[in-house]
């Protein structure tokens, strides 16, 4: 049926498009014609993916498109939500009602049954003028599973033609197609047309809410797109109607609404004094403070040195960093003495000093702002750098602040600056300390009381400078409307509830007090910080700890630890508490990938219900400044409780958003939207709320820092400038090596040397296998808590050690050494490919499982099927050979083998399979090894003598 769908699509292309003499006299002109012409149009299909109506396409859509919308298509209605992460994966997912199906039997409450999913999709090709794109995706691999499918899809525009074509597995079963007309590039419409090749009757409920009768066939619709809305109305097989509205939001967009009442940098154009003007008459550097607090600065230090001048403030209005601290140069420039030659500006947050830039020369500062110097020019003579305690301007050194405090006290209140802050109300008084009062909306779902419950409330807000550094943060909570506490249902959770009992904390009282904290910080040295907190940090917890946050100057990651003594509050919101106490203390590197503004986040340690183990995030920041991001929890925190179970325990999982409202408003602010929803409430894997965390007060100084030159928007001009891209290396070309490691691997695995090397490795493999049930026997009784910890360490050393492995690939100061790291990143990459496919392939019950040794179920998805080879062994033991031969150090075996160790302790796996995985890694991080240093050895190289430059390139 598909080869006479395209023969059918092929030959009306020629019949309606085209004309036959001119084909015959310029072929070769219309066939580029049709394979370059710019018609295609990504759309997203009824599963929230992007493809055709119900069927997926080859494509993903446009770098930071996001989009969210509604879908009908009886009995199935969902709200969903994609995203376009990076240029060549696509996430999404959607909550589905399914008519006529109780969510709960029995249950008339909860209403008709609501399922959540997650998908994902992989561009593994880019459409060129005469190869598809190719895209691998999976439905719905979180959560029930009831719509999951797994396909590879191309597609490949012609004309005004995009064509896919496609095969998929379980719900979508078998071979699929479509097109996708639109008749000019930019036409508003656009027909579709495709094979719909989805397996109705395995659907949950088939025959109860009639699916069953649809059959696999022909689906059509229209589409239509006006600016960000979309909209698709589609009929189906069975003669179903079908809509899919939806909004496309451009992420990597800088700004969506014009800043039209941002005000001027410079309003008036005053008399410059001298330098004895301005040290004997105080109103000149009066005036220059003045017209910095129009620009919402605060707290102002401003020391005249020399020729240099010295500007130390906060900034509580302005979302960046450098559009900041433009503004205070500018003003600068007009109002600074004549002999200024140099300006150093410090900016802070809440007191602490972040970042301070150098203006060495101010002739070519004042060139760029009256636009005679290029911004590339300009870069040249600023420093941007973390601030250090020397950098902040001592209060004491400015005779002038006295007078000028006179001048704050006055206060002043305003509305809130947002649609998204409601009606706001602040109260600014003109220092750093601050009053709020704010509406906020907290969701959870899936309690068999109701599929959605609610608590919306008023916050009001005090944050008071005490000192220096020292800061009292207070916050009130009011209720207004709540339906949480109708939950009935009461956690059975094995483990401290420490959030699972969130239905008794609303239910204790409409007014509480959410927050109580003393904080006190402290600036240690240059990207070295500190917090010493007390007092109530949530509606949950207090206590008392402390936080230490470390930014290397040069590299792009962070580290902080946060330990704090915490004790659970009592549910009527006062200052009473309960029995539970525990430690908390959470380790996390911050990991800024040089692509895309990736950050990946690895925080490790012991979380609230004493569980340890290891959080992972994933956070893409697009040009707008919107935050997306997901996170993945493991820990020896057993969570059985629903949807848990023995055999697969519960791992807390979610996303999160974090929405700059600058992008929505004609005026700038710092403030933010966020929001971030986890399938279910559970106990495992949680966090206590920090009253001050640091990274998160250092983030945007840390991130505008490091985005291109530093300069973006200062002196409010977008100007950048072409700048040699980023070291991509850490993303994208690890993967791109290491598929093509991965064919010439394979190669070489059938080569007369690897048979041998691989008949050797299986026989050491089935001679480890006569050991598995003599060895697992040992392993039957419960481990100790020291045992355990040696355990939890053993199964965060391979992740830790590919993240390390990946931070030092990115090193500039040794060669050597980011080679090695990076061959040891791809080691870790492949083997845990290889290993995880094997797993699937072969479908060995773990020692868990209590089916013996030889019970084998390939193509397996269950998890207690999935036992050979070890993939933990393998990547700790891949990622550790390439340092081992490269610095001739076979003691860091002994890393991998603490791995080993605990995989086969834990019951996880055989012992025949953490010898597979460990030969694996072996292999693979020998492999990689040899073929970055051989690689490196046929690259250019410089070389000078003092007198001369030498360029050698070997040929390989």
């Amino acid at each position: 049926m598909c080869g006479y769908f395209y023969f059918y699509l092929f030959k009306n292309i020629f019949l309606v498009t085209s004309n036959p003499v001119s084909i015959n006299r310029k072929p070769k002109l219309f066939l580029t014609f049709l394979l370059t012409s710019s018609f295609t149009y990504a759309g997203s299909n009824l599963n929230a993916q992007n493809g055709l109506i119900q069927m997926p396409d080859g494509r993903i859509s446009e770098d930071g498109s996001w989009r969210t919308g509604v879908n009908v298509q009886s009995p199935y209605s969902a709200f969903w939500s994609s995203v376009a992460l990076v240029p060549w994966l696509e996430a999404s997912g959607r909550f589905t009602r399914i008519q006529g199906i109780e969510g709960f039997a029995g249950n008339k409450d909860y209403g008709d049954y609501g399922d959540k999913a997650f998908s994902a999709k992989v561009l593994l090709n880019s459409e060129s003028q005469y190869l598809p794109a190719i895209a691998f995706g999976i439905e719905d691999f979180e959560g029930t599973g009831i719509f999951n499918s797994r396909y590879l899809a191309a597609s490949k525009q012609i004309g005004p033609l995009d064509l896919t074509a496609g095969y998929g597995k379980k719900r979508i079963d078998g071979p699929f197609a479509g097109v996708r007309f639109r008749p000019t590039p930019d036409s508003n419409f656009a027909l579709v047309a495709e094979y719909d090749a989805n397996n109705y009757k395995s659907d949950l409920e088939a025959i109860k809410t009639g699916v069953a009768k649809r059959n696999k066939g022909a689906n059509i619709g229209l589409e239509y797109k006006w600016g960000w809305l979309n909209a698709q109305l589609s009929r189906l097989q069975d003669g179903t109607p079908a809509v899919n509205a939806y909004l496309s939001i451009p992420l990597n967009k800088k700004e969506f609404i014009p800043k039209i009442d941002e005000p001027p940098a410079l309003t008036e154009l005053p008399v410059r004094p001298t330098e004895t003007q301005w040290k004997n008459d105080p109103k000149y550097r009066r005036n220059l403070q003045r017209a910095l607090t129009k620009q919402n600065f605060r707290d102002i230090r401003i020391v005249l040195q020399g020729n240099q001048l010295l500007i130390d403030a906060n900034n509580t209005r302005i979302s960046k960093p450098s559009r900041a601290a433009g503004r205070a140069a500018h003003l600068a420039t007009a109002y600074a003495p004549f002999n200024v030659r140099e300006l150093k500006i410090t900016l802070r947050q809440a007191g602490t000093p972040m970042l301070t830039y150098e203006f060495m020369d101010v002739n070519a500062l004042t060139n760029y702002f009256n636009g005679t110097l290029s911004r590339e020019s300009l870069a040249k003579t600023i420093s941007i750098n973390y601030a250090s305690p020397t950098d902040s301007v001592d209060a004491s050194l400015d005779s002038h602040l006295a007078e000028l405090d006179q001048e704050k006290s006055v206060a002043s209140i305003t509305q809130g600056e947002s649609a998204g802050e409601l009606a706001q109300l602040n109260l600014d008084t003109g220092t750093l300390s601050r009053f709020r009062v704010t509406p906020k909306i907290s969701t959870f779902f899936n309690d068999p009381s109701g599929v959605l419950k609610y608590d919306l409330h008023l916050l009001g807000s005090v944050s008071a400078r005490l000192a220096e550094q020292t800061t009292l943060d207070m916050g009130v909570t009011a209720s207004l409307l709540e339906t949480v506490s109708d939950v009935k249902q009461k956690s059975n959770s094995d483990l401290p509830h420490v959030r699972s009992d969130v239905a008794e904390y609303k239910q204790g009282s409409r007014f509480k007090l959410n927050r109580a904290t003393l904080n006190q910080y402290f600036h240690l040295n240059s990207g070295l910080h500190a917090r010493a907190s007390a007092g109530i940090y949530e509606e949950m917890f207090g206590g008392a700890g402390g936080q230490i946050l470390y930014m290397p100057k040069s590299a792009p990651f962070s580290l902080d630890l946060a330990v704090d003594r915490l004790k659970q509050r009592d549910y009527k919101g006062g200052f009473k508490f309960r029995d539970y106490e525990t430690t908390s203390a959470i380790a996390s590197l911050n990991y800024r990938m040089p692509t895309q503004g990736l950050t990946a986040t690895i925080r490790a340690g012991r979380f609230l219900a004493k569980d340890e183990g290891a959080r992972f995030e994933l956070t893409r920041r697009f040009q707008s400044g919107v935050e997306m991001g997901a996170w993945y929890t493991v820990t020896n925190g057993h969570d059985i409780q629903s949807p848990g179970s023995p055999d697969s325990p519960y791992r807390d999982k979610g996303i999160f958003l974090s929405l700059p409202l600058n992008i929505m408003l004609t005026k700038d602010t710092t403030a933010t939207g966020s929001y971030s929803l986890s399938p279910w409430t559970r106990d495992v894997g949680q966090m206590v709320a920090s009253p001050g965390d640091l990274y998160a007060r250092a983030s945007r100084y840390i991130q505008n820092r490091e985005h291109d030159d530093g300069l973006t928007d200062f002196g409010d001009l977008d100007d950048g400038y072409a700048r040699p891209k980023p070291n991509s290396l850490f993303f994208q070309q690890p993967i791109k090596d290491s598929f093509r490691l991965l064919g010439r691997g394979t190669r070489d695995v059938f080569s007369a040397e690897g048979i041998n090397k691989t008949a050797i490795g299986l026989g050491l493999v089935l001679i480890a296998s006569s050991a598995d049930k003599s060895i697992d026997r040992k392993a039957h009784s419960a481990p100790s808590k020291r045992t355990q910890k040696i355990i939890d360490l053993g199964n965060a050393l391979p992740w830790a050690g590919l993240a390390l492995s990946g931070a030092l690939s990115t090193y500039e100061g040794d060669d050597r050494l980011s080679s090695t790291a990076y061959a040891a990143m791809q080691a870790g990459i492949l083997s845990g490919l290889t290993a995880e496919t094997g797993k699937w392939a072969i479908g060995r019950a773990r020692p868990q499982a209590n089916q013996g040794n030889s019970n084998f179920n390939g193509a397996s998805t269950r998890q207690s099927e999935h036992s050979f080879p070890s993939s933990h062994a393998a990547v700790a033991t891949a990622v550790v050979t390439p340092f081992a031969i490269e610095y001739d150090m076979p003691l860091l075996y002994a890393i991998p083998a603490l791995t080993q160790y605990g995989r086969i302790r834990s019951r996880e796996h055989w012992l025949s399979d953490v010898v597979a995985g460990s030969l694996l890694g072996a292999a693979i991080g020998k492999y990689t090894w040899e073929w970055n240093r051989n690689r490196s050895k046929n690259q250019p190289s410089v070389t000078t003598n003092g007198q001369s430059l030498q360029l050698t390139w070997p040929i390989p």
